[in-house]
């Protein structure tokens, strides 16, 4: 999930296409439909490329209610292997928990001696909350509260910043709180973690088995209607997971949906309970069809940037009959992107200030390959991409030029001018000597022609 922190939002511009772009607020891109969303909150990953292309008030503080029940199945899991052989007896301090407060249930009472497995369906498919706290009892070593604790703990694992757990079923506490971009941590670790998760919560129907209490099997369908051709809600592409309701956090759901090889995961929040003439809502329903159908039809893995394509050159010292140097990206970066906005509109910035000499060159030689810069794409100042900038090709150096280049900085160095100087005070003073010793001598010469005689 670590990549899913790279991606959540803030909301940024808007554009005369047929979407209103936001941007988010680490290093990726998301985007808004045009068409009003239900819910409070919501946030769309591509499970593809694991990226968030859509959210609304990702950070927002929200109740889980039975999306809660994520969070518990992960914990179970993590704690029973084989959910056909374990099986649990009801414990009255479960139903004490539950008693009176309208809990969702399948019908299991005290005593009655299920397995995990029929647990684990009857909590995540029929929302039952008797079934919640019976497999977080024993797995909490028959106490709750250190079930939820290991709750908490498996969020702050996960990198979940603004959840905290109280109960394993998700009924209402003021101190049980969560908010959608968390909730799709959760949701999207449950679905990359788990196999059976995946395949418990994306099941329609189900037979629970016949107990000590029920001689005989029952059938139970999934709470989330689109699952359900019969429903008015059905939709083709969805496939579970999780509902959750309650008066303080309106209609909650997780889905998942495919088609044509593209596969997101959705999450929203807060949905109203009831329309204005005072009949059941289901907006989360509509958000559900409607976003997984704009995402469908509106995004593309496109290339954004070709690791091909010259970007800017470089003027280059000493080359080899070089004398510039062409950048291009190290490497092709692809983004979930709207086929209808041009990737030519972005915003795009070369920074080599860190990688050329201050009159903006480079001294050869140079290796294809080699990092002279920075490249950055963004929108509304928020950065979608930045790549290095590298040389497409080598340069050698120019023995000739780098030879001159020696010769002319040592013609220009202060020991060169030393050198100089005291060759010339060198010379300077071979010349006196000179002056001097011929002058003596020609006195010599003179002495002798005046006595007429030379001395041997």
């Amino acid at each position: 999930m670590k990549r899913l922190r790279y991606f959540a939002a803030v909301l940024a511009a808007v554009f005369t296409v047929s979407m209103i772009l936001t941007v988010s607020a680490s290093a990726s891109v998301s985007f808004t439909p045009n068409f009003t969303v239900n819910s409070e909150a919501a946030v769309l990953i591509n499970l593809d490329k694991d990226v968030i292309v859509y959210e609304k008030n990702p950070t927002k503080k929200m109740y889980p209610a039975s999306l809660a029940k994520i969070m518990t199945a992960i914990v179970v899991l993590d704690n029973i292997q084989d959910l056909d052989n374990t099986s649990f007896t009801a414990p009255l301090a479960v139903f004490d928990d539950l008693y009176g407060k309208g809990a969702s249930s399948v019908g299991y009472e005290r005593g009655e001696i299920i397995t995990a497995r029929d647990l684990m369906y009857s909590m995540l498919m029929a929302s039952a909350c008797e079934s919640a706290g019976i497999l977080a009892y024993y797995v909490g070593g028959e106490s709750m509260q250190n079930f939820v604790d290991m709750m908490n703990q498996k969020a702050v694992e996960i990198g979940c910043t603004g959840t905290h757990f109280v109960n394993p079923h998700g009924l209402y506490d003021d101190d049980q709180y969560t908010n959608v971009y968390d909730m799709a941590i959760i949701a999207k670790y449950a679905v990359d973690n788990y196999p059976k998760f995946v395949e418990i919560a994306t099941t329609a129907e189900y037979n629970l088995s016949a107990t000590n209490y029920h001689s005989e099997s029952w059938t139970i369908r999934h709470t989330n209607s689109m699952l359900h051709q019969n429903s008015g809600f059905y939709y083709e592409p969805a496939k579970g997971l999780k509902t959750g309701t309650l008066d303080e956090s309106g209609r909650n759901l997780a889905s998942m949906a495919s088609r044509d090889g593209n596969n997101y995961l959705l999450i929203t929040m807060g949905a109203p309970l009831y329309e204005a003439d005072g009949s059941k809502a289901n907006g989360q329903y509509e958000d559900h069809e409607k976003i997984y159908e704009w995402a469908f039809n509106t995004f593309e893995y496109t290339k954004i940037v070709s690791s091909t394509e010259e970007i800017t050159e470089v003027p280059v010292k000493l080359g080899d009959g070089e004398d510039h140097v062409i950048l291009v990206p190290s490497d092709d970066f692809y983004a979930i992107w709207p086929n209808t906005l041009d990737s030519s509109s972005l915003k795009k910035e070369i920074d080599n200030k860190d990688y050329l000499d201050s009159d903006g060159s480079v001294v050869a030689p140079i290796k294809k390959g080699q990092v002279l810069g920075k490249y950055t794409l963004s929108l509304s100042g928020e950065t979608i991409c930045s790549v290095d900038l590298v040389a497409n090709k080598d340069i050698a150096l120019s023995q000739l030029e780098y030879n001159l280049m020696k010769a002319k900085a040592f013609v220009g160095s202060f020991w060169f001018k030393m050198a100089v100087g005291a060759a010339a005070a060198l010379i300077a003073a071979y010349i006196a000597v000179y002056v001097l010793a011929t002058r003596k001598r020609r006195r010599k010469v003179k002495r002798v022609s005046k006595n007429g005689k030379r001395r041997l």
